[in-house]
């Protein structure tokens, strides 16, 4: 239920500050895929923490694999919250 919520949340927070929330399918094989040429591995288990592209060769830890391609799944002008929308001001923590 927990999952639920949020994702209502974000939703609602997006109406309401005329943001666009995308979500990508769940399935999306965002550590199998090279972010580098596109190749998808077929199998990957999750033991193995260095994603190593047969086909360019090209090595990156896998959760930086995950983040660069659901990072260029989605446009890069979306703000998650909308705060930009919202006239509210940010204050730089130190």
């Amino acid at each position: 239920m927990g999952f639920y919520e949020f994702r209502r949340q974000l939703e609602y927070k997006c109406e309401l500050y005329g943001s666009e929330l995308i979500v990508v399918d769940r399935w999306f094989p965002s550590s199998k895929t090279c972010s580098h040429c596109g190749e998808v591995k077929q199998s990957l288990s999750l033991s193995e923490r260095v994603f190593n592209c047969e086909h360019c060769n090209f090595s990156c830890d896998r959760d930086l694999i995950r983040a660069l391609n659901l990072a260029m799944a989605v446009s890069s002008t979306v703000t998650a919250c909308g705060l930009d929308n919202a006239g509210v001001a940010r204050f730089k923590q130190e």
